[in-house]
């Protein structure tokens, strides 16, 4: 049996007003024909199916138009909810699509849904969960423990080791060299993370999250990937359709599809004189979605002036000396060890270019005490 593994769809994302249906619709149409030409049966779809938890009538119609058309060729589709979907109003209808061969996960209600396939394939479906949920099932799990909390859960699901178990999941599982994405939504200091170890009684963990396509630890734990690229971290990131090959319980192969773009991304850095000359628009693609990174100190309507030439600019930045030194600024603020005195007095000989007198650096300290006590 044949099975495309997709997440991060994120229908209906817009980049800075830049709405990208057109470039989705053009993805999933590729799914469609790799489906066809593959003999894929089964898709599954690790979370993050819509952008935002009230999708836009654009992204719901592009959506349904996708599922009908794996019910007209009867193909049967797994999707769970992700960060950024809303559970209830993705599982709206649930049951009675079912038999349309689309399975929908629902709210979390203690326990995982389970699907059972004629080929001995076990589908078990966990839509994003963080430990507020699970601890209102399981009231002995710390709130702040997403490893422990998901762990509780597993521990709780009957899986038959005689069967071929398939789980989809939209969390933050992690190992060693992890890609991360600037448009992913993680928590500050990976409270969030969970071992792969977690998932170890599955034989293929189906991944969603995270929007580079990639293995965490084992083959048999992965990342989808997001079918577009999202932000311009994403730029060099290889996006694909990962496909399992499932021969038997202990044989599982995997081909993997290079997804092509409607608009490719790209990042141009320079003078602003030297993208308004026509030996340079005339040599690159002017409708590919655009990241100018400008040296120039200050230009007047800058992007009003790029947009004549490039209609798809999504990003305009500066980088030059006054935009440098805002971001040593912040690497210095952001230091991991320092108080918040500390933190004061590093802004203060910024600003002024020389060390707070010591009067004054005695006033600071004795706020910041005071403050610790406080809290």
């Amino acid at each position: 049996m044949k099975i495309l593994h997709l997440a991060d769809l994120h229908l209906g994302k817009k980049i800075n007003d830049f709405s990208l249906i057109s470039d989705q619709k053009y993805v999933l149409n590729q799914a469609i024909e790799l489906i066809i030409s593959d003999n894929i049966s089964v898709v599954l779809i690790s979370g993050d199916v819509f952008d935002r938890s009230v999708p836009s009538s654009e992204a719901l119609d592009l959506f349904g138009d996708f599922l009908l058309n794996l019910k007209k060729m009867g193909v049967k589709c797994f999707i769970i909810s992700g960060n950024h979907d809303n559970s209830e109003r993705l599982s709206y209808l649930s049951d009675l699509i079912k038999s349309s061969n689309i399975f929908i996960s629902k709210c979390f209600s203690g326990d995982i849904e389970v699907y059972n396939l004629d080929d001995g394939i076990n589908i078990y479906l966990m839509p994003y969960l963080y430990p507020a949920i699970i601890r209102k099932f399981y009231s002995d799990i710390k709130v702040s423990d997403y490893n422990g909390a998901i762990k509780k859960v597993i521990d709780n699901t009957k899986v038959d080791s005689k069967k071929i178990n398939i789980i989809l999941a939209h969390q933050f599982v992690v190992s060693e060299n992890i890609v991360f994405s600037d448009s992913e939504q993680l928590s500050i200091g990976g409270v969030d993370a969970i071992s792969p170890n977690v998932f170890e009684k599955f034989d293929y963990v189906a991944l969603g999250h995270l929007h580079c396509p990639q293995k965490v630890s084992y083959d048999k734990v992965r990342y989808g990937g997001s079918i577009l690229k999202y932000s311009f971290s994403e730029i060099n990131q290889r996006k694909l359709f990962t496909v399992l090959d499932v021969k038997n319980k202990d044989e599982i192969l995997f081909e993997f599809h290079d997804i092509k773009f409607l608009h490719e991304l790209k990042i141009y850095k320079g003078y602003i004189e030297d993208f308004l000359k026509e030996d340079f628009y005339l040599k690159i693609n002017t409708d590919d979605y655009i990241q100018f990174v400008l040296f120039d100190d200050y230009v007047v309507d800058a992007k009003k002036k790029l947009q004549a030439i490039y209609p798809n600019i999504l990003s305009l930045e500066f980088d030059n000396q006054f935009t440098r030194s805002l971001d040593n600024f912040s690497n210095s603020f952001a230091g991991k060890n320092k108080s918040v005195a500390e933190h004061f007095l590093d802004f203060y000989n910024m600003q002024y270019g020389e060390d707070i007198d010591d009067i004054k650096k005695e006033i600071v300290l004795n706020i910041s005490n005071n403050l610790k006590e406080v809290y």
